[in-house]
C-alpha cells in the first residue's frame, strides 16, 4: 500500500484529499465543534492517523489544538509541513506507520484521534494493529473520529468497512455517535455511492493496556 501512496504523491494524485472549503468543510467544523464543547483548552491534544498532507491537522491547530500528525509517505510529510508553516499553524508532523505508533517519536495521551479514510485503505491485520496502537496512546477518555466507506469490491479503490468491522478492529472502543456524510451529492460517483459514514468512537477508561 505504501508504495502505491508514494507514487500516487509522486505524480500529484491524491483524490482522497478533502479539500478544507469542500463538501465535508461544514460538517467538519461541526464534529470538532462538539469535540471542543467536551473538552477544556488545556485537554485539546489530537492525533490525526494518515493525515496526508495536514489538510486537517492545519485546521485543528488553527482552532487551538496541539496536533501531531502521522503519515508514512515522506511526501506528504513535507507538504503537510509546508502547508502548516504557509498558514502559520505549529503542528508536529511525523513520518510513520499508523499500525507501529508506539515505535514513533510522539507522546502518549491523545485526547482526540482523528482517522479520515485510513483506516479504508488497511487490510484485517494492519486494522487490528491500529486498535492496539491507538488504545494504547489514547487518554482514558480520549474519542476518536471516523470516516469510513460502506464495505464494497471496488477494484483498487478501498474496499470500506462495515461498522461491525470498525468494532471488531477497536475493541477497546464503543462508537457513540454515526452520521451520514451530509453533502454526499457533491463527492465523485464512485465516493458517493460508496456511502461515508462518520463514526464517533469512545475509549473505554476501564481498558488499561499499559
Amino acid at each position: 500500500m505504501s508504495r502505491w501512496y508514494k507514487a500516487l504523491y509522486q505524480i500529484g494524485v491524491t483524490p482522497w484529499e478533502e479539500d478544507p472549503h469542500g463538501p465535508a468543510a461544514d460538517q467538519l467544523s461541526t464534529l470538532f465543534l462538539r469535540e471542543e464543547q467536551d473538552r477544556p483548552p488545556s485537554g485539546r491534544q489530537a492525533l490525526d492517523l494518515g493525515c496526508g498532507s495536514g489538510i486537517w491537522s492545519v485546521v485543528l491547530a488553527l482552532r487551538g489544538w496541539r496536533v501531531t500528525g502521522v503519515d508514512i509517505v515522506p511526501k506528504a510529510i513535507r507538504r503537510a509541513r509546508a502547508r502548516a508553516a504557509g498558514v502559520g499553524a505549529e503542528v508536529s508532523f511525523v513520518q510513520g506507520d499508523v499500525t507501529a505508533l508506539s515505535t514513533l517519536d510522539i507522546q502518549r495521551g491523545f485526547r482526540f484521534l482523528l482517522d479520515l479514510e485510513c483506516f479504508n485503505h488497511l487490510n484485517e491485520e494492519q486494522r487490528a494493529a491500529v486498535g492496539q496502537e491507538v488504545t494504547a496512546i489514547a487518554a482514558p477518555d480520549a474519542t476518536m473520529l471516523m470516516l469510513v466507506w460502506a464495505p464494497g469490491r471496488r477494484g483498487p479503490l478501498p474496499a470500506g468497512a462495515s461498522r461491525a468491522e470498525v468494532e471488531a478492529a477497536l475493541p477497546h472502543w464503543t462508537v457513540i455517535a454515526e452520521d451520514a456524510y451530509a453533502d454526499a451529492s457533491m463527492l465523485p460517483w464512485w465516493v458517493r455511492n460508496a456511502k461515508p459514514r462518520f463514526y464517533r468512537l469512545r475509549r473505554d477508561p476501564a481498558e488499561d493496556l499499559e
